[in-house]
């Protein structure tokens, strides 16, 4: 299939969906869900899914989120994280496949798209509604449990300043575009069965 056959929404779909794939993949594995510093002190920390850093007197300390303990300066501290981070893990990296599924099809679609156009379509747009919902829902569990769980009891013993960063924003937006994407392929759905 050429594309000069391909429909406009088509063709608007795959750079949507490419945009929401690379957002997804950069706040996915970037290290800054969370930011905090800590008024009057020279410590400031950086978490995302997989990384966490922290900076103490200008010297920067990054460990693997899947390590028991971290040891920094001859100290080792238990590092356990909850279930609802692992859970959050799953959902993301869940939501990034199911994408990457979505936009798959979808080229399928576009390229050769004379076989099977309202299965491919219509895969298309479910893959983008999973992606969506599993984003979402890790989105959310990351965002109500982190200040539950950590944050409630950091407050009580010293100052902090805590804040969703830049890379849950960019998740965020990897939803919004596979909303997006589900929308644009339920209107091709649409499309192509009234010229069928």
């Amino acid at each position: 299939m050429s594309l000069e056959n391909v429909s406009m929404v088509a063709k608007i779909m795959m750079p949507i969906m490419f945009l929401a794939v690379v957002l997804q993949i950069v706040g996915f594995s970037t290290t800054a869900w969370v930011t905090t510093s800590y008024p009057g002190k020279s410590v400031s920390t950086t978490m995302g899914l997989w990384k966490a850093c922290f900076k103490y007197d200008e010297e920067e300390h990054c460990f693997s989120t899947s390590s028991d303990e971290v040891t920094v300066k001859g100290v080792t501290v238990q590092a356990n994280f909850p279930k609802w981070y692992r859970a959050t893990e799953a959902m993301e990296t869940l939501g990034m496949l199911a994408f990457l599924v979505a936009m798959t099809i979808h080229l399928g679609y576009i390229f050769w798209g004379k076989l099977y156009k309202k299965t491919t379509i219509f895969g298309t747009l479910a893959m983008c509604v999973v992606a969506a919902i599993l984003i979402i829902i890790g989105v959310i569990i990351f965002g109500v449990k982190y200040e539950e769980d950590v944050f409630t009891g950091l407050h009580m013993i010293i100052e902090i300043d805590a804040s969703l960063s830049w890379s849950f924003g960019l998740c965020i937006g990897a939803a919004i575009l596979a909303v997006m994407g589900a929308v644009g392929a339920a209107v091709e759905l649409q499309n192509v069965r009234l010229l069928s």
